[in-house]
């Protein structure tokens, strides 16, 4: 492989040598970077699938926007660019230090104002096929009172958004555990989004020769007026129904040769799904998002924004009416 040689590559060999050219096509992704743990966990993860599949990295850093003072804002500006120019020189510096590895970064952007809206529209701008970014790994603050940039990112970017676990600041020593992708969840709700996500998950299982994990979760809600004995028989009737679901999917959408597993839970969708992944030991769990914003989201609410923020394992999250990175092929139909 002619790639530089980078951190990434030292520590997950297989899981940059192993995928076969083909469905994947990652030629640009945007990897946001406030410099902490969890972002720079994120840069590496970024790197690994750039080395593997030929792509380069845009790294953009998000300065927050300012408070305004009592006395006045006319030197607010003035303050921006300060901040503006010394991010953007840090992340010179940062690329400086990651040696050969750097020919793969292509760009450095440094934008003011909120992080996840600033994140999406330099998604837009740069035509990115993918978002890599972490969950904050610990935080003091309970996670109800913050304003996830994860989660707010996964609802608005214009392309998938691949999130990483976030790591707390003991771990930032570590070497990143790059796990090659012998085990890929995909959950379904056997909406048309979902479709859409297991059709990232084909072409990746694909790529990397991993088994794939189908998985549909029957939501558990007991109401008040029904007894605990009605909502048994239903649950059971609604997991045959979901097995005979996951049958037709299979025979209609997966390509032959393709390991598979199908799996039929019942309880909290996006537990239910975390659990799943964490007991076969899945490298990456790939799920659909309505991309919902404003009241429909207040509404409906979304279980990819839950995955995103329970999961323990990295989270690719695709919606349907988006630019897609692999080539959706139906069975059959390749050369």
């Amino acid at each position: 492989m002619n790639a530089p040689p980078n951190l990434a590559t030292e520590m997950a060999p297989e899981f940059l040598r192993e995928a076969t050219a083909g469905a994947v096509r990652l030629r640009r992704l945007l990897v946001p970077l406030d410099f902490s743990a969890s972002s720079l966990r994120a840069y590496h993860y970024a790197m690994a699938l750039a080395e593997c599949f030929g792509g380069e990295l845009v790294l953009l850093h998000v300065v927050p926007p300012s408070m305004l003072p009592e006395w006045g804002y006319a030197h607010l500006a003035r303050r921006d660019e300060q901040l503006k120019t010394a991010a953007h020189r840090r992340l010179e510096e940062f690329v400086r230090r990651q040696g050969p590895a750097a020919q793969r970064v292509t760009g450095l952007l440094v934008r003011a104002g909120e992080p996840p809206l600033q994140i999406p529209e330099a998604a837009r701008e740069q035509n990115a096929d993918l978002v890599v970014l972490a969950t904050h790994g610990d935080s003091l603050v309970p996670h109800c009172l913050l304003s996830n940039t994860a989660e707010e990112v996964v609802r608005r970017a214009p392309c998938p958004v691949w999130v990483v676990p976030g790591v707390s600041d003991n771990e930032a020593e570590q070497p990143p555990m790059l796990l090659p992708l012998r085990r890929i969840l995909v959950a379904t709700d056997f909406s048309i989004e979902s479709r859409k996500a297991l059709d990232y998950g084909i072409a990746l299982a694909r790529e990397f020769d991993a088994t794939l994990h189908l998985v549909h979760v029957v939501p558990t809600v007991l109401p008040a007026d029904v007894s605990h004995l009605t909502t048994i028989l239903q649950e059971a009737a609604m997991k045959e129904s979901a097995r005979r679901d996951l049958a037709r999917l299979c025979a209609e959408k997966l390509p032959p040769g393709l390991r598979v597993v199908t799996t039929v839970l019942a309880g909290n969708p996006f537990l239910e799904i975390n659990k799943e992944a964490l007991r076969v030991c899945a490298g990456l769990i790939v799920t659909s998002t309505h991309g919902y914003t404003g009241l429909r989201y207040l509404l409906l609410g979304s279980t990819a924004q839950h995955v995103v923020q329970h999961a323990s394992v990295p989270v690719l999250v695709v919606r349907e009416h988006e630019p897609e990175f692999v080539s959706l092929t139906e069975p059959g139909k390749e050369n």
